[in-house]
């Protein structure tokens, strides 16, 4: 297996050594996801990398303009499988190097769960040491932290990044009434039908101070007017894989179900909410591809009923309101009059997963993408067996392919913001960095 040790820098990271002869073995059944295959299908997510581009260029620009003295510090949280963060890379030392002819050297730490497959994601960066980071001055590190912990000293940062992670909880509520009464659990995605409306208010306010201690971590350790691009799954769209097919059939499985919508007006008034329409010889969804998956297996004694009583998916799909809300409330609780953190920009759009061209009829890479991204959740949220898990994955393979054409793809929304760290006032004029940290707001 591929051989790595980690030692500590004195940005206070787990920084990897890029010999080819070292061994980190992280572990743990409860991984995020499936990294291996989230590398194999990852490419479905380009469209939702593409729409932050423009906004990173810009971003890039400025970060050079500024000039600081020392090496840049660039950080990747939520780096899953390596893959995609390395083509993100990619693109941004092509814009450093070669069209703004920057000088300084660079550092970029990768950050992901202590309990994912590291080793995968010290391989997919690692091999291109000779080929991508050694011809362009940058040195690479390992996290092995969350990102709703603190990461890096503070006033240290150039750049923050985070590609479609942030949607991940620290903590989910789970599936219990804040009240302890009994509720309807055949739900697996907060918002989808079925869900009740306590329970979402519920996820909604964990999800809201997630947000908020995330933000108020990056306003520290993000350098004076240095700026963060953070992209998450949701803004004010509808998402098939969660929420089903469109409203219409949403609402036709609350009516069945004696339920509620519970999303907020702004997904259930979206176009894409009362639009999108199934594919030619497909079947309409009425809940979440994964609740449609386990449901399957349920009813046909292959998995107990309490594998969909327990399961969930611990993320929650955000609206613009949402975003800001936490960014006023990262602010309002620096003190800082003015506050931390400038939001420069926040949008969304929804992003077809999927059809790009090259599929066939019995092209699965779409379904790999959300199994690999979603199954460990279920499993260790459900308690299921491997060889229940084997079964559910059948049913969404399959649930998949009944639902959803894979030359017209998954519309699933996608929302990012990029925030300036405003500056800090000091209140000394000493020369000791320590003294200035502890002097400076």
């Amino acid at each position: 297996s591929f051989i790595h040790s980690f030692i500590h820098s004195t940005m206070a990271v787990a920084v990897a050594n890029t010999s080819a002869e070292q061994q980190t073995i992280v572990s743990d059944v409860q991984n995020t996801m499936e990294n291996e295959l989230y590398n194999q299908a990852s490419h479905n997510l380009q469209r939702a990398h593409a729409m932050t581009y423009e906004s990173l260029r810009g971003i890039l620009r400025r970060m050079h303009q500024r000039q600081d003295e020392g090496v840049l510090r660039i950080c990747d949280l939520g780096s899953a499988g390596g893959v995609n963060s390395v083509s993100l890379m990619r693109i941004i030392l092509a814009e450093l190097r070669g069209s703004l002819g920057e000088k300084r050297a660079i550092s970029v730490a990768f950050e992901e769960l202590p309990s994912s497959d590291f080793n995968t994601l010290i391989q997919a960066v690692t091999q291109h040491q000779d080929t991508l980071w050694a011809p362009n001055n940058v040195s690479t590190a390992f996290v092995a932290r969350s990102f709703y912990e603190p990461l890096f000293l503070k006033n240290t940062m150039d750049l923050a990044l985070t590609y479609i992670t942030l949607h991940w909880m620290r903590e989910a509520p789970g599936k219990q009434l804040p009240s302890g009464e009994a509720s309807n659990k055949s739900w697996t995605i907060a918002g989808e039908t079925g869900m009740p409306k306590e329970l979402y208010a519920a996820w909604k306010a964990a999800s809201k101070e997630d947000l908020t201690t995330f933000l108020e971590l990056r306003a520290e350790e993000l350098k004076d007017n240095a700026e963060g691009l953070f992209v998450m799954v949701g803004g004010d769209e509808w998402s098939q894989w969660s929420y089903g097919t469109n409203l219409a059939e949403a609402q036709k499985h609350a009516e069945e179900t004696n339920s509620e919508i519970v999303l907020p007006e702004a997904v259930r008034t979206s176009t894409r909410a009362l639009n999108l329409i199934p594919a030619e010889n497909r079947h309409p969804l009425k809940t979440s591809i994964f609740t449609a998956a386990i449901q399957r297996a349920v009813d046909r004694n292959e998995v107990p009923p309490s594998v969909l009583e327990k399961a969930y998916v611990p993320y929650f799909l955000r609206t613009h309101e949402d975003v800001m809300e936490a960014i006023n409330a990262a602010n309002e609780r620096s003190g800082i009059a003015g506050g931390v953190l400038e939001l420069v920009e926040l949008k969304s759009s929804p992003v077809v997963v999927g059809a790009t061209g090259n599929e066939t009829e019995d092209d699965d890479s779409a379904a790999d993408l959300g199994w690999s991204i979603h199954a460990h959740a279920i499993q260790a949220t459900s308690g299921a067996s491997n060889q229940e898990m084997e079964c559910i994955k059948k049913h969404y393979m399959q649930a998949h392919r009944d639902h959803f054409d894979p030359k017209q793809g998954v519309c699933i929304p996608f929302m990012y913001m990029v925030v300036r760290r405003t500056p800090r006032t000091c209140s000394c004029s000493s020369t000791s960095t320590s003294a200035a940290e502890e002097s400076c707001q």
